[in-house]
């Protein structure tokens, strides 16, 4: 199986490494992988996609968004600049599209899923929400909205609690990476076959669960999946594993 990865990082360098009979493509800005089985090309996509990319035959493209700020010319860029070209030369293959719940961020204090319309709470959550109603009006196509995202090197969650970073109450909606790197698997075996899948730990809790010091009714939403959630299938159900 051979697949192109766009915005090439953590999570793309460790689904390669578990992955060793699938070769792999991978565009990134700078730096490069030890992997033999992964052939990396720098060059910064939302300027194009490069030349000689363009007369292979990939199996999968999978699109991981990266922005070169957190403004909203960053986001148009990092998120729409290259749709159309994606499209337009790699018709044959399906594609996974990395999205984030952060469409959802303008909902408070309620559960949210899959049917649940996209409410950005700002620009940059539009731009986002315009790029996911893009890439599925193409066939195809599968987007995974993800979580915050937990690694062995980085947990937001233990960072707040330290820190108490801020002191509302709000839903930790969470996804640790190898769990990540599964339901990747799954699609490409064809295992799921649902087109926009939430990617968060299927069992949600507060800050306040932890701390009393995260006070009031939450002012984000518990983000839920109705495609994926079956227990079995992560290996961290619930964030209190790895606080």
């Amino acid at each position: 199986m051979k697949i192109l990865i766009i915005g090439f990082g953590e999570i793309a360098e460790e689904f390669a490494k578990l992955n060793k009979d699938f070769e792999f493509i991978g565009i990134r800005r700078s730096g490069s992988s030890n992997l033999s089985n992964v052939e990396i090309i720098n060059c910064d996509y939302t300027l194009g996609l490069p030349n000689q990319i363009m007369n292979h035959i990939f199996d999968w493209i999978i699109f991981f968004p990266k922005t070169d700020g957190n403004d909203a010319d960053a986001y148009r860029n990092g998120y729409l600049s290259q749709l159309k070209t994606i499209k337009e030369n790699f018709s044959s293959a399906k594609r996974i599209f990395i999205s984030s719940t952060r469409v959802l961020s303008g909902y408070s204090n309620i559960i949210v899923n899959e049917d649940t319309p996209s409410k950005p709470g700002d620009e940059q959550g539009k731009i986002i929400n315009e790029y996911e109603q893009e890439v599925l009006s193409h066939e195809g196509t599968i987007v995974l909205r993800l979580g915050g995202l937990i690694t062995s090197k980085s947990n937001f969650v233990q960072l707040v609690l330290q820190k108490r970073l801020f002191t509302s109450n709000k839903y930790i909606n969470g996804i640790f990476i190898s769990d990540v790197l599964n339901l990747m698997l799954n699609i490409l075996k064809g295992d799921i076959s649902q087109r926009l899948v939430n990617v968060v730990m299927p069992i949600y809790m507060k800050y306040s669960d932890f701390d009393p010091a995260f006070e009031g009714e939450p002012v984000n939403a518990a983000v839920k999946s109705i495609h994926y959630n079956d227990i079995s299938r992560f290996k961290y159900k619930s964030i209190e594993q790895i606080k």
